[in-house]
């Protein structure tokens, strides 16, 4: 539930229960107050809360309403894979993937972006059923497309 002043200026919470009585976000230590956000039903009892923080800045908090838990905030979330409970996010030059509640990291990627930015280099991400991460990005001055499938591991090793 949301309950804004403004657009930049909102309160953000859930229940659990009685709507009465929700259970409010803080915001994240770069964000003074949190603006509208945007709630992806990734399934019926898992949401992605994601604020805009910037042009291309994001962060996001998970809900999984049957074990009651909200997750810390998450900076620059690319991908979730639902079943795993892991999240691939922007992480400087990496590409990082993490444990949704812990934050643990369980694998890290790194390629040379050549100049550009992660953000810039990375035209598509996706977790695959199988637990793989596919991602796409441009390699080199001639910025060629290259496609790779990654295997991910679901704990830390």
């Amino acid at each position: 539930m949301a309950d804004c002043r403004t657009d930049r200026d909102c309160r953000v919470g859930y229940y659990y229960g009685n709507p009465e009585t929700p259970l409010w976000l803080d915001p994240p230590p770069d964000l003074r107050t949190l603006p509208k956000p945007d709630v992806i039903w990734r399934a019926a009892t898992f949401a992605e809360i994601r604020f805009a923080c910037g042009p291309a800045c994001h962060t996001s908090y998970f809900f999984e309403a049957k074990r009651r838990r909200l997750s810390p905030p998450r900076p620059q979330v690319l991908d979730v894979d639902l079943r795993r409970l892991l999240l691939a996010q922007a992480d400087g030059p990496a590409i990082a993937v993490r444990q949704i509640f812990s934050g643990r990291e369980v694998s890290r990627i790194t390629r040379d972006w050549t100049g550009a930015s992660l953000r810039d280099a990375l035209t598509e991400i996706h977790f695959d059923p199988d637990g793989r991460l596919t991602f796409t990005w441009l390699k080199g001055n001639d910025r060629t497309p290259v496609t790779e499938r990654v295997s991910i591991p679901s704990i830390p090793r």
